[in-house]
C-alpha cells in the first residue's frame, strides 16, 4: 500500500493582519498557479510580547505622543483579533479562488516559524504590507546557478500581474538590461532598498541569501521562498 501523496502548500505567514492582508492576493495567485492548498499562519512575535510585558510599556503615535499603555494582556488580545481577521480573509479569498485553505496561530519569530512543518514542494511567503503604488519592480534573486524554471516563470507571472518590470538580482556574470549585479549579500540588500520591489522571489539557495530578517527589512514587501526537504518533511 503506497502512502498518500501530500498536496503542495503555499504558506503565508505574518505577525499582524496588515502584513497578511498585503500578501494574500500574491499567495492566492501562487496557489492557483501551483494547484496548491493555501495555508495561513499568524505568528505572535515573542520579541513584541516580551516588550509588552515590561513595566510602563507605551505605544507611541507619529507625533511622539504616548497613545496608550501597552500590557501583555492587551497585546495578546490584539493578536487574537488579528488572527480572526486573517483567518476570515484567507478563507474568503480561498473560497473565491476554489482553493482549500487552513489557518493556525503560533508564537515565536516569523523568520523561523514558517519552516516548522514545511516540506519539499511548499512555498513560503513572509507577509509584509507595502503600497503597490510605491513600488517599481518585482525582484528575482538568483544564485550562482540559474534559477529553477518554475521559480523564474512564477516571478515573470507575478511581474505581469503587478504591471511591473521583472529585475533579476544576481552575482557578477553576463549582464543585461534587466540584470542587477550584486557582488555579495550587503550589495544585494542595498540594491533591494533602492529598487523598492512589490515582491521578492528568492531563487538562490538559502546559504547564498542574507539572513531572512535582514532581507525582509531591506525588501519591505512579501518575500517568497521555496521550502527545502532539509527544512521540513518530504
Amino acid at each position: 500500500m503506497t502512502p498518500e501523496t501530500r498536496r503542495a502548500r503555499v504558506i503565508l505567514g505574518a505577525t499582524c493582519y496588515l502584513d497578511a492582508e498585503g500578501a494574500i492576493r500574491v499567495a492566492v495567485e501562487i496557489a492557483r498557479q501551483m494547484g496548491a492548498d493555501l495555508h495561513g499562519v499568524l505568528v505572535a512575535d515573542e520579541a513584541i510580547m516580551a516588550a509588552a510585558s515590561t513595566p510602563r510599556a507605551r505605544s507611541i503615535g507619529f507625533t511622539g505622543a504616548q497613545v496608550v499603555e501597552v500590557t501583555s494582556a492587551r497585546m495578546q488580545a490584539a493578536f487574537r483579533a488579528d488572527a480572526r481577521r486573517f483567518e476570515r480573509q484567507l478563507q474568503h479569498a480561498a473560497q473565491a479562488a476554489s482553493l482549500a485553505a487552513a489557518f493556525r496561530q503560533m508564537q515565536g519569530r516569523l523568520v523561523t516559524a514558517l519552516d516548522q512543518g514545511a516540506g519539499a514542494g511548499d512555498v513560503l511567503i513572509y507577509g509584509f504590507s507595502r503600497d503597490p503604488g510605491s513600488t517599481d519592480c518585482v525582484a528575482l534573486i538568483a544564485g550562482a546557478s540559474p534559477p529553477a524554471p518554475g521559480l523564474a516563470a512564477l516571478a515573470a507571472r507575478l511581474a505581469q500581474e503587478a504591471g511591473k518590470p521583472l529585475l533579476t538580482f544576481a552575482p557578477p556574470g553576463p549582464g543585461g538590461p534587466d540584470i542587477v549585479t550584486c557582488d555579495g549579500p550587503e550589495a544585494l540588500l542595498a540594491r533591494l532598498e533602492r529598487h523598492r520591489p512589490a515582491a521578492v522571489i528568492g531563487a538562490a539557495p538559502r546559504a547564498e541569501l542574507p539572513p531572512l530578517a535582514r532581507l525582509l527589512d531591506a525588501a519591505r514587501c512579501p518575500l517568497i521562498l521555496p521550502a527545502t526537504p532539509a527544512e521540513g518533511d518530504s
